[in-house]
């Protein structure tokens, strides 16, 4: 129970912290719930489910569920979608709905740009009753609170058919209401390249960067192999580094984590996924699991024949 106080204690006191925010691994398959206009980008109506159980065997500790359905309308140039997520750590829940809406721009035959836009309402809930009573204590309620507010997210795609990039922001309606904790604006930038090795082999390095300008950016490097159009193996490191010299004194770059992920293309329509984060920090004991599901729907037989892999 003392780790279960202590993540509340840093829940509570560390509100610009970049962790407020959902963290999970396998963003990298679908990144509809970093950036808005990444909706639609697979060109058929796509179907995305995850369940995050991190630091296993902490009470308290946060879990994070996510749905994402996203397709395209107007001859393929609109994409619309919808993400739901919700989170807990400790007494605190947050779930969230996102409307998402991406315009896509035909800028050569294999190159596309996305413009996004998301807007949603998020509900942050605490449950004072999961705390315990502590006499005196008024920052700690007797009962459950519940906040609802309005929030938005926008973003820029560009992708060809091996090179992608990505820019976006989230949390950008600021309210600053101290009854409630207040989440810094997060800014994200995604980039990759998919390379040949083998008619059978391909790989793609990537990375992530998220960066609110108050704390070091939490930076992901991320490196996939592909087998045969069809299996997906790679691993993540998880960092923290002063990009911005936000953090005066403390050390260029704190490793967080090293996540091995895979997704296997089981059918044309089904993909499956799995990721396992090793922590690096002072939660090393305490290992995290990732699990995801996707599917393809299809509205006639030519699509299942014309869909390329799908490299990001």
């Amino acid at each position: 129970m003392r780790i279960f106080y202590l993540l509340l204690a840093l829940l509570f006191t560390t509100a610009a912290n970049a962790q407020q925010n959902p963290q999970y691994s396998q963003y990298i398959f679908n990144s509809m719930g970093i950036n808005p206009a990444y909706t639609g980008s697979k060109n058929v109506l796509n179907l995305n489910a995850f369940h995050r159980s991190q630091w296993t065997g902490v009470d308290g500790a946060p879990t994070t569920q996510s749905l994402a359905v996203d397709g395209v309308l107007a001859n393929d140039r609109l994409g619309v979608g919808l993400n739901l997520t919700r989170d807990e750590i400790g007494a605190q829940s947050t779930l969230s709905a996102y409307a998402n809406i991406a315009v896509k721009l035909q800028l050569s035959e294999n190159s596309v740009i996305s413009l996004g836009l998301a807007p949603g309402l998020v509900q942050n809930m605490i449950d004072g009753t999961a705390l315990g009573h502590f006499e005196g204590d008024d920052a700690i309620p007797s009962g459950k609170e519940v906040y609802i507010k309005p929030d938005v997210k926008i973003g820029a795609y560009y992708h060809t058919n091996r090179f992608y990039a990505g820019l976006s922001a989230s949390d950008l309606l600021q309210y600053k209401d101290m009854e409630q904790i207040e989440p810094e604006r997060h800014f994200y930038f995604t980039t990759g390249y998919v390379f040949d090795v083998s008619p059978f082999v391909k790989v793609k390095p990537s990375v992530l960067i998220k960066e609110d300008f108050n704390a070091p950016a939490n930076i992901d490097l991320n490196a996939f192999v592909l087998l045969g159009d069809r299996l997906w193996l790679g691993s993540s490191y998880r960092t923290s580094m002063n990009l911005m010299g936000e953090a005066e004194g403390e050390g260029l770059s704190r490793p967080t984590a090293v996540a091995l992920i895979a997704e296997l293309q089981v059918l044309k329509t089904l993909r499956l996924g799995y990721s396992y984060d090793k922590m690096l920090n002072g939660l090393s004991g305490y290992n995290t699991h990732e699990v995801s599901v996707g599917y393809y729907f299809f509205k006639k037989k030519k699509e299942t024949k014309m869909l390329t892999p799908q490299y990001f």
